[in-house]
């Protein structure tokens, strides 16, 4: 199983607009805010790659008909997987260092780039959860076209203890990542993600010129 802690956090709106491309609404799921957050994978058994990765999250958005959450940047700590993310899937990855510990029923996740921290995780011991299978769309960039993929998870899910800590001169501390709406655990995890799908960028700004206004920020 790949063990997985998931933080969904409700971003400001305009805060998430410098992170994604202007060719993207930004869907709104409250007043002024999106759905963006954290997601921390360790992939340590049943996985052709073992490493570490953390997503970062920056807003739900709509290209075209479809909907996706925007990854602005994901970390890991292997080689291959960044080749992979950057040259499939479009996603931008770098290289981090994990680090991570257990004290007693809390473990601590701290990921650093260049000797600086660029994200610390306090999560809890997950209890048995419900097992579910959800979808997972995401979106990339490659040349002059989006590339969507959508990802089928399935996992036992349960609520759990976090915090996260953010260094304040880090590019992504306007989104508030501090604060989350609730951190859950996602145990056995199984992800299969396919191929994405390329979607031109002058298709997708020809869409959003007749974008609904009730759906956007």
């Amino acid at each position: 199983g790949v063990q997985t802690c998931a933080l969904p956090i409700c971003v400001d709106a305009r805060a998430a607009r410098r992170f994604v491309p202007r060719d993207c609404t930004i869907v709104a799921v409250a007043p002024g805010r999106t759905l963006g957050g954290l997601v921390f994978v360790s992939y340590e058994y049943g996985s052709i790659l073992l490493y570490r990765e953390l997503i970062f999250v920056a807003a739900l958005v709509r290209v075209g008909r479809r909907i996706a959450f925007y990854l602005p940047r994901l970390y890991v700590d292997s080689a291959a997987s960044l080749a992979g993310g950057r040259g499939i899937w479009g996603v931008p990855k770098d290289l981090a260092s994990f680090d991570v510990s257990a004290a007693g029923a809390q473990r601590t996740i701290v990921v650093s780039r260049d000797g600086s921290d660029v994200c610390r995780l306090r999560v809890g011991v997950a209890r048995a959860g419900l097992r579910l299978r959800v979808p997972v769309p995401a979106l990339g960039t490659r040349a002059d076209s989006f590339l969507f993929f959508t990802g089928s998870l399935s996992a036992r899910l349960s609520l759990i203890r976090a915090a996260v800590e953010v260094p304040p001169d880090s590019e992504f501390a306007a989104l508030s990542l501090d604060r989350p709406l609730f951190a859950v655990s996602l145990e056995d995890l199984e992800l299969r993600v396919p191929i994405p799908i390329a979607v031109s960028r002058v298709d997708a700004r020809a869409f959003v010129a007749a974008r609904d206004p009730i759906t956007e920020v």
